[in-house]
């Protein structure tokens, strides 16, 4: 049987469907970086000296595609989530798990934001937002704080937790299961934290603590602590901001001839003119190792980004990382590593590029 649809039903509908829509949204998000990249390596304790010129993913930002949702429930409540995926520019491929950037779900309200999944830790989001460079290019505070080594910028299997915002000042806490394991040490992997943050127009400012559980001695059935804590700052004053970083990571066990205490310090400063800006980065990072010399490592990177759009930019910069005989830190551009060839070697990268967000 066949039922005639007036003008009043459609109406009825369509004021209907836009009543829904207004109550949850969904967004489409990403970012697309690509860049031709010179690196040079010097001879080191693992090979010989080395150099390439590749085109490259990374350089100024990951590139990913993203879904993130909200639900209002009414009262002040939302429910919300958020899948990222991270994949390479240069040759369309996927690393790792497919939402391995970002992968939560959760609540919100006046109380705060409780979320659950996979996400960036409490030490994260002080870097983040004290970074002259917010985790771009060369010398960032990603790379100067030694967060690679870690294991601890995100963690799978966490509850996240952020309160509400007040005069500025802001707090996060998180706890990850870690690995889940039904065998000793069924901690492995583990992550507690906390965080407090200050943001405003001028200063930006935070502190953070995380311990992260591993496997000590190695293949053992016993676990141990890894603790990351720092602080940070950045000041705006005019076209110019300056930021400025303390970082310390106490790996499980003591020190080794390879492994040991990592303590940073580094500082940064941004200008701006134009649709541009230049930023300047300055690092020291010290390796608490048994031998003849701690591990001494100093990082240096200069970075210029032309913003064609609010969405579009290219970007050239350079970066180095110099080791003495018992240090073997790397360098970054973004969200890549670039390796190098052990103890007592140099790494030096140049990179040109185009970054498109959307």
């Amino acid at each position: 049987m066949n039922r005639r649809i007036t003008p009043t039903v459609i109406a009825l509908l369509a004021a209907t469907s836009g009543h829904a829509q207004a109550q949850s949204s969904v967004t489409i998000y990403g970012v697309v970086d690509a860049s031709v990249e010179y690196q040079k390596l010097s001879a080191g304790s693992s090979g010989p000296a080395a150099s390439s010129t590749n085109l490259v993913n990374g350089t100024f930002a990951a590139s990913r595609i993203g879904f993130r949702g909200t639900e209002d429930l009414g009262g002040g409540q939302k429910a919300f989530f958020a899948l990222e995926n991270g994949f390479n520019s240069d040759d369309g491929t996927v690393p790792g798990a497919f939402f391995g950037r970002k992968s939560i779900v959760g609540l919100s309200g006046s109380w705060g934001e409780l979320s659950l999944g996979r996400d960036y830790t409490p030490g994260f989001w002080v870097q983040f937002y004290t970074d002259v460079n917010t985790f771009a290019m060369y010398g960032n505070s990603g790379t100067m704080s030694a967060f690679a080594l870690t294991g601890m910028l995100r963690t799978n299997n966490g509850i996240y937790y952020a309160s509400p915002e007040f005069n500025g000042f802001r707090g996060r806490l998180i706890y990850a299961f870690g690995d889940e394991s039904s065998t000793a040490p069924k901690d492995s992997g583990r992550v507690t934290g906390l965080s407090g943050e200050y943001r405003s127009p001028t200063l930006s400012a935070g502190a953070y603590h995380q311990v992260r559980r591993s496997i000590f001695p190695a293949n053992s059935a016993t676990s141990a602590d890894n603790v990351y804590q720092g602080v940070n700052a950045l000041y705006n004053f005019g076209p110019w901001s300056a930021s400025v970083g303390l970082a310390r990571y106490d790996p499980a066990g003591p020190n080794t001839a390879t492994t040991g205490t990592v303590k940073s310090v580094w500082g940064g400063v941004i200008y701006r003119f134009g649709s541009s800006d230049v930023r300047v980065n300055l690092g020291r990072v010290t390796t608490d190792v048994i031998g003849p010399t701690a591990g001494k490592s100093t990082l240096f990177g200069v970075n210029y980004s032309y913003h064609l759009s609010k969405t579009t930019s290219l970007y050239a910069g350079a970066g180095r990382v110099s080791n003495n005989v018992s240090a073997q830190f790397g360098l970054e551009g973004g969200s890549r590593a670039i390796p190098n060839r052990g103890r007592d070697s140099d790494t030096t990268a140049m990179a040109t590029g185009i970054r498109k967000s959307f």
